[in-house]
């Protein structure tokens, strides 16, 4: 028997099997959400605090304040939820892995390791860029905005957390656009020649991804859509690299 047939001797699954599988796999993700969720509400304090920094930090500072009375509930669980979203990542890869297993060779099932480890490191990656450079970038320009005008910069805790998670989920997701790039490169489903034809198809849908993952200001879905760019034409390289490496 050659390689190859030894390769594609795997298990085959009937369309129960599958259900059967995937049922298993959500709930191992839902109960992975749910713990991770706990206990970053346990940390939610501490975790806010470091998301009110960039405002704090600003000349002047931006006061934050509560509207609601459940407002600061509200916040932790937003907080809580983003939070074990992002510690919940190399679970949900690992189960979608689990879930296509059956379908991958031998070699391609090798993969996993690398896989969970690149794709957490890239959301973390986004979430850093999102926190570091974006929000304190974002949060100057619409301060000096309302310096000429007699009012205060108080604002909404509850709406500025909603902010911050908003970018830093979008700029994380965003940073999994090379580690997919990868995957499909692999699979033969994409090539570097089809993206660099297809790059006036992909401004457009970039600036309509950016305008959904971004609050609804022109600034943000800039301050999304331009790194978005730079991480295509990363893609390209790695796909050519990809290529090359396997021809």
């Amino acid at each position: 028997m050659t390689q190859i047939e030894n390769e594609s001797a795997l298990p085959e699954m009937s369309f129960l099997d599958h259900l059967v599988e995937l049922r298993k796999r959500l709930f191992y993700i839902i109960i992975s959400l749910v713990v991770t969720g706990i206990i970053c509400f346990i940390f939610s304090k501490e975790m806010i605090d470091i998301l009110i920094k960039p405002a704090l930090n600003l000349n002047p500072p931006i006061q934050l304040q509560v509207l609601k009375i459940q407002g600061m509930f509200v916040v932790q669980v937003l907080v809580a939820f983003a939070g074990g979203f992002i510690l919940s990542i190399p679970i949900i890869v690992y189960q979608i892995w689990a879930f296509v297993k059956p379908g991958l060779y031998r070699k391609e099932q090798k993969w996993v390791g690398l896989l969970i480890v690149t794709t957490f490191l890239c959301f973390i990656a986004g979430a850093a860029v999102a926190y570091y450079v974006m929000i304190p970038l974002a949060l100057r320009f619409f301060m000096r905005i309302s310096e000429p005008y007699a009012v205060s910069t108080i604002i909404a805790i509850n709406y500025y957390i909603r902010f911050v998670v908003t970018l830093m989920l979008s700029f994380g997701v965003v940073f999994e656009l090379p580690v997919l790039s990868f995957i499909l490169a692999k699979m033969g489903v994409l090539s570097a020649a089809f993206m660099k034809k297809s790059r006036k198809y992909a401004l457009v849908i970039i600036f309509i991804v950016a305008a959904i993952l971004t609050p609804p200001d022109p600034f943000t879905q800039l301050l999304l859509a331009f790194p978005l760019l730079f991480i295509y034409e990363i893609s390209i390289f790695i796909i050519q690299m990809t290529e090359k490496k396997s021809s």
